[in-house]
């Protein structure tokens, strides 16, 4: 019965210093998602698109300058977003692509089109996200091939 107990508090204690925090790790690195489909992808995620031997990965958020909600601002900040797309037996090729209106939030490589829709969480003032708290809303479709 002491081991039990033993083991029932452990467990207790391990799931509290894992999860005291509210956040839960996701553990799926990988996620499929459909062309023309937008879809959420998290930092570090790669995303295969269905159909297509393609893969596109989040890297980072290299910049987050969007005005933080309650505040006033003189402009709408940018979010600048790093993705890899990777074709199967292809080199790798990156693109940064911005949630702010001024600037390339759609992408064209090879005959696809990667378009950001989102990026959340959205700043507020006084707090700071970290990397693993982002998540990406993008699309991949067809678009006009333009080459690398």
């Amino acid at each position: 019965m002491k081991y039990v107990f033993f083991l029932l508090t452990c467990f207790s204690l391990l799931g509290y210093t894992n999860h005291h925090d509210g956040y839960i790790p996701d553990t799926e690195t990988s996620i499929t998602a459909s062309l023309g489909q937008a879809f959420d992808i998290k930092v570090g995620q790669e995303a295969s698109i269905s159909s297509q031997q393609l893969t596109l990965k989040f890297l980072s958020v290299s910049e987050d300058s969007r005005c933080p909600q309650g505040t006033n601002c003189i402009w709408e900040g940018n979010g600048k977003v790093n993705i890899e797309l990777t074709p199967t037996g292809q080199t790798s090729y990156a693109v940064e692509l911005n949630t702010a209106m001024s600037l390339k939030s759609e992408a064209t490589y090879l005959s696809y089109k990667i378009s950001l829709l989102d990026l959340k969480p959205y700043p507020s003032a006084g707090s700071t996200i970290q990397q693993s708290e982002y998540i990406a809303t993008v699309r991949v479709s067809t678009g006009t091939s333009r080459g690398k």
